[in-house]
């Protein structure tokens, strides 16, 4: 079965980006980068649908350089999926749910890309399915019970139609934000929204912005010398 690549950074990486998948919301296409990402590096294209795939990269790359005050330019930034496969769209209203086994072997993955780009210091976790799947397959732990809260409801992994609906709702505040650290690793990973919830509204504002500030503070203070992104339309 054809699979999204993995976007390999054009130069060295700084940071690992982790998005959920690649399923597209109405069309079985393959997408051939994670993230569209290869739009945003390639020539601009003016056909209208691929502009949006070019804008949804911008949209990304927007997130990490304001979360690190541009530190890490979009050159730097090597970017994967916790599955690379085409998954069954969920009902609607629903959010997608990535298979155990998929999952269990995007991390693998994800410990094989930190082995072979041990330039690689941060990691960008986004969404709470992903961030779910990171700790319940080890490879990083939080605080409380997270991978308890996050784990899906019975009621979405017997649908028809099968969906992820965490068994509470609220378990991403808990650390999305946050800083931890790789297990038996110095890399630290930060857990962080999905780039469609970038700029984050009031109501994400409420309940995660003093963490997205600390972020940026933290970047601002170890990495004074901050660099310009390349593309000035950013």
């Amino acid at each position: 079965m054809e699979k999204t690549k993995d976007w390999a950074a054009v130069t060295v990486p700084k940071i690992l980006l982790v998005g959920e998948n690649s399923t597209l919301q109405w069309s079985d296409e393959v997408i051939k980068h994670v993230m569209f990402l290869d739009y945003f590096f390639g020539v601009k294209p003016y056909d209208l649908g691929e502009r949006s795939r070019f804008t949804e990269a911008k949209l990304v790359l927007e997130h990490i350089d304001k979360l690190t005050g541009s530190w890490c330019s979009p050159q730097c930034v090597f970017a994967t999926n916790i599955s690379l496969d085409l998954h069954t769209r969920p009902p609607k209203g629903k959010h997608i749910l990535v298979p155990e086994d998929a999952a269990k072997e995007g991390v693998e993955r994800i410990r094989t890309i930190l082995k072979e780009n041990p330039t690689i210091k941060y990691i960008f976790a986004m969404d709470l399915q992903v961030n779910y799947y990171l700790q319940k397959f080890g490879l990083y732990d939080s605080e409380n019970n997270f991978v308890h809260n996050a784990q899906p409801r019975t009621v979405g992994l017997t649908s028809n139609s099968p969906y992820y609906q965490p068994v509470n709702a609220k378990a991403y505040v808990d650390i999305c934000g946050k800083f931890y650290k790789v297990n038996d690793s110095d890399i630290e990973i930060v857990p962080i929204l999905p780039a469609k919830d970038y700029p984050l509204s009031e109501n994400n504002m409420k309940k995660y912005g003093d963490n997205y500030i600390a972020v940026q503070k933290f970047f601002k203070k170890n990495f004074p010398k901050q660099q310009t992104l390349v593309d000035s339309d950013i």
